[in-house]
């Protein structure tokens, strides 16, 4: 730091200090302006006191072996004394060790020490020391929901203030929209057009309305597995990153692993949201979507935030973030597996078909195809009702198309359900791994 600087820090923290907060710092050759903030000074040599007061005390100490010249700066004369004796073999800084202990503020910070240890010999004598500290610590611990509003403002303000981070988010998604959006545009209007017409020339077409499907379906999954993959990375690290501070924070007791792990929770929500409106304002009707717009959403926020949770479980379960950035396709490569993008559902090996049960992802296709496919169904419904010869046969094989993907029209609300169930799961997964982790801390 150049001089400026390092007098800009050491004024913030006298700031800090002014208002309750113990600092105590290190420091070498500090400028006259830089060491008349500080209040109290400790000189070392080879570990050993050699003066602990008050700086306006300090040149007036080291008068008893060579007073400070006039505007002299006292921390760089004790400096270059200590040093220049040390390089001559000089007995007088042993002297100078010698004569602290039997100087008037050596006697008085003695005597100090010894009143604070005889005031925690008369606590232990009414209970052990360890219940003393524990009951102090606790009793100096805010509420929960005090705890839980503040390190939420706190992560707001860190989430605000990072704007690079922020914009770089909300860029990508943007960027993945315009990329998604320009490589299926029009697939959803595509997708009608292509399985509508006569039932007896159908079967020559067949082919057509199958691709066009196929994309339409595969707009669904595309936007999805770009909501997973945006909304996941960011937090994989989050932990990894800020264990350090969570760890000397919660040690002190400051704030407990759960209003901790939920500030963290709150403030990601918004974020989450903002990343989705944006993909889908650009995408949704370059794309051709049917669906409803505000649903389409809302399930792509569920889908970023339980995805996220999933990452969390990573992040929360390892202390370094190389070894997060390792584990990390173990969340999010076996949910495109069982997405039914490269593979239909139903075509799924029996054997690993439970895993489809912890994916998030494919739950929330579930419900896209049931939102975006509204339409369909309904068609398909009324010409049950009343014959529709040039859309049945393209309403039916949509219907069956759709079913094999292992979507059920029954299963809008048992999705909605298992989705939020993964998100409370996976969350309180990840807040017993952070509790485990400060846990072995005391």
């Amino acid at each position: 730091l150049d001089s400026y600087a390092a007098y800009t820090l050491v004024q913030a923290l006298k700031d800090l200090a002014e208002s309750g907060v113990p600092v105590l710092c290190t420091v070498h050759q500090p400028s006259s302006e830089i060491f008349a903030m500080f209040d109290d000074v400790v000189v070392l040599h080879d570990g050993e006191v050699v003066y602990h007061g008050p700086v306006q005390s300090l040149a007036h100490h080291f008068d008893h072996w060579e007073p400070c010249p006039a505007n002299f700066n006292p921390a760089d004369h004790v400096m270059f004394l200590l040093q220049k004796e040390a390089e001559q073999g000089s007995q007088r800084i042993a002297e100078m060790k010698t004569y602290w202990p039997q100087s008037e503020l050596g006697k008085a910070l003695r005597a100090r020490a010894e009143g604070l240890r005889h005031a925690a010999t008369a606590v232990s004598s009414t209970s052990s020391l360890a219940g003393q500290l524990n009951n102090v610590q606790e009793g100096a611990r805010l509420g929960f929901f005090t705890q839980l509003v503040v390190l939420v403002q706190r992560e707001a303000r860190g989430t605000i203030r990072n704007k690079g981070v922020l914009i770089a988010r909300l860029g990508m998604s943007a960027f993945l929209a315009i990329l998604y959006a320009w490589l299926f545009a029009g697939s959803a209007d595509q997708d009608k057009k292509s399985c509508y017409g006569d039932p007896e020339t159908f079967a020559g077409e067949v082919s057509n309305c199958q691709g066009s499907f196929q994309a339409h379906y595969g707009t669904l999954v595309s936007l999805s597995i770009a909501t997973m993959m945006g909304a996941s990375q960011p937090v994989l690290l989050t932990f990894p990153a800020e264990r350090p501070v969570f760890l000397r924070e919660y040690t002190a007791r400051q704030y407990g692993v759960v209003p901790y792990f939920l500030s963290k929770s709150l403030v990601e929500l918004p974020v989450v949201l903002a990343s989705q409106v944006v993909m889908y304002l650009i995408s949704f009707w370059i794309m051709g979507l049917q669906g409803n717009f505000a649903f389409l959403i809302l399930i792509a926020w569920a889908l970023g935030i339980t995805s996220s949770s999933l990452c969390l479980i990573i992040g929360c379960g390892v202390a370094a973030g190389e070894k997060a950035i390792q584990f990390g396709p173990l969340a999010l490569v076996p949910q495109m597996l069982f997405s039914g993008l490269f593979l239909p559902v139903s075509k799924i090996p029996d054997s690993l078909q439970w895993v489809k049960y912890l994916c998030p992802l494919k739950y929330a296709i579930n419900l896209a195809t049931l939102v975006e496919f509204q339409s369909v169904k309904d068609a398909f419904d009324e010409c049950q009702k009343a014959p529709c010869p040039n859309e049945y046969a393209g309403l039916k094989f949509r219907m069956n198309a759709i079913k094999t993907q292992g979507v059920d029209w029954d299963d809008l609300v048992p999705d909605m359900a298992i989705l939020a169930g993964l998100y409370v799961g996976f969350r309180v997964i990840a807040c017993i791994l952070l509790w485990r982790k400060g846990r072995y801390v005391f």
